[in-house]
């Protein structure tokens, strides 16, 4: 054998030896859990409030062993909105629903060609599944072709397309809204059972009518989903990919539904029940990772979709010494605080110090930039517009805030601006349901703008509007900035969707 044919096999083999160290060094990802409850406002986590009356030790844990951020937005202050926002990391009014939310048979708000935080992973060679409610339309085919709005003439045997499993979910299980039909079962693209029953209407409970599947029930929803996580979980035991885990919770959301194991356990309401098992699902979730030993391994996230519904009944509530409106003025669909400022905490061992809080305002479309840089993602410029990262804050690797301005949005499409320590609201009133609404603000003659320093009053109790005029300038015209940019982070000009933003609350279009 020459000494020239020794050397080129002793060549391969260091080029080997070399392919195997590299991808020994290449990064080994954590797993990335994101619990998403619904209609669930700063003050209904005890580790936030301690004085609101019940107790969600769940959910405290994951906040004494990690970071909670007590100035966190929704995007918007109702559902799909903000689902868009968190899973595109790109405010919502940036798409084609400037106001209200996707309709019960609407088509997908994502657009197909906008990258969505499930593909990023999934790039980066992530599992990723999705488990509950979905609510960002669906393409519902049609007998005998096409698609559909009406539900008359939806062929619920066909492969329902749009949904998570066309926009970046491995697999999917879920009802979608839980109060709107088809009350069944979905399993990735397909209805599971027989469309062969009607639900009836009931406004008391906020069930809308509809097709259904034969003894749909209402109280087996959270709890099976509980189960699918903890099952998901289970699953990933010895797999060597990293997972991606969307447990989109229809809780406390209507229907206030409670399972028979918690039906009572508050000794006040069913809706104080549902959020004990609220957050019993987010225990459920911790224990099923413990038993895996893979807790240690993975970011979770906790948060929510917009504040505290006013189905909740208050009232109730607050007689049993349940405060759940105490801090923050107004409550879902509202343009005030009570609206979008939600909970937002993170648990990752050894990468965020537990016991941590952070008061920089962040939004919902910030998750996205974060697990970009979290797994090495470079981000084109036409994707999450309005999303930055949080890991700096998270290790401590960076201090001052991640946004100079952040934008909130209602129910009925008015805007608020947030700089620092001040609040523009572009409404007369709560720009959603809780009083004054709209036209009841303008018949007691209120004003257009409202202007809060939230510093000194996070209640929004006095209107300092006429005070600081020139306050009101910059914001509106911070406001402009961020709408006519396609954007609120750095990088070139982006075009918005679904026509010239003509809606309530921006003063340059009236």
């Amino acid at each position: 054998m020459s000494g020239r044919f020794i050397l080129a096999i002793l060549s391969v083999a260091m080029l080997a030896i070399g392919d195997v160290a590299s991808q020994e060094k290449e990064p080994a990802f954590p797993n990335i859990v994101l619990v998403l409850a619904d209609d669930m406002g700063l003050d209904a986590v005890s580790a936030y409030h301690p004085g609101m009356g019940l107790k969600t030790p769940a959910i405290d844990r994951l906040a004494q062993e990690g970071m909670s951020f007590t100035d966190a937005h929704s995007t918007s202050s109702v559902c799909s909105p903000t689902r868009y926002s968190l899973l595109t990391g790109r405010y919502n009014w940036r798409s084609r629903l400037k106001r209200g939310i996707v309709s019960t048979w609407g088509s997908p708000l994502i657009e197909d060609e906008r990258l969505t935080l499930p593909e990023m992973l999934r790039a980066k060679g992530f599992d990723t599944a999705c488990i509950g409610k979905w609510h960002l339309g669906w393409n519902w085919p049609k007998k005998g072709g096409g698609t559909t709005s009406n539900w008359k003439e939806i062929d619920f045997k066909a492969a329902v397309k749009g949904g998570p499993v066309d926009h970046g979910f491995d697999a999917y299980f879920g009802d979608d809204v839980p109060n709107w039909p088809p009350y069944a079962w979905r399993q990735d693209d397909h209805i599971l059972g027989e469309i062969d029953s009607q639900m009836k209407g009931h406004a008391m409970i906020g069930v809308s009518a509809g097709p259904a599947v034969k003894d749909w029930d209402f109280r087996a929803v959270l709890a099976e989903y509980g189960r699918r996580a903890s099952d998901y979980v289970r699953a990933r035991v010895g797999q060597p990919k990293p997972f991606f885990l969307f447990l989109s919770l229809p809780s406390p959301h209507t229907p206030i539904a409670p399972h028979a194991d918690f039906r009572g356990k508050s000794g006040i309401s069913e809706y104080a029940d549902f959020l004990l098992q609220t957050d019993a699902v987010v225990g459920q979730l911790v224990q099923a990772l413990e038993a895996a030993e893979l807790f240690e391994d993975t970011l979770f996230i906790f948060t929510c979709d917009n504040g505290t519904s006013p189905k909740c009944d208050f009232e109730t509530l607050e007689k049993a010494g349940v405060h759940l409106r105490q801090n923050w003025r107004g409550w879902k669909a509202d343009a005030f605080e009570g609206g979008h400022r939600v909970p937002f905490i993170v648990r990752w061992p050894e990468h965020v110090a537990p016991g941590t809080r952070c008061t920089q305002t962040i939004t919902l479309a910030d998750v996205m930039a974060t697990c970009a840089e979290v797994v090495g993602f470079e981000l084109a410029a036409n994707t999450a517009e309005d999303s930055a990262s949080l890991l700096g804050i998270l290790n401590g690797s960076k201090d001052g805030p991640v946004h100079e301005v952040v934008v909130h949005h209602s129910i009925s499409g008015h805007f608020a601006v947030r700089k620092g320590r001040w609040k523009l609201l572009l409404c007369h009133g709560s720009g959603g349901w809780s009083p004054p609404r709209e036209n009841e603000a303008k018949d007691l003659g209120l004003p257009p703008v409202q202007l809060y320093d939230l510093d000194a009053d996070p209640r929004e109790t006095t209107n300092l509007h006429q005070k600081h005029p020139e306050i009101v300038q910059q914001l509106t015209q911070d406001l402009r900035d961020l709408v006519e940019a396609g954007r609120s982070t750095p990088g070139p000009r982006q075009e918005n969707h679904g026509g010239k933003l003509s809606w309530p609350g921006l003063p340059w279009h009236r």
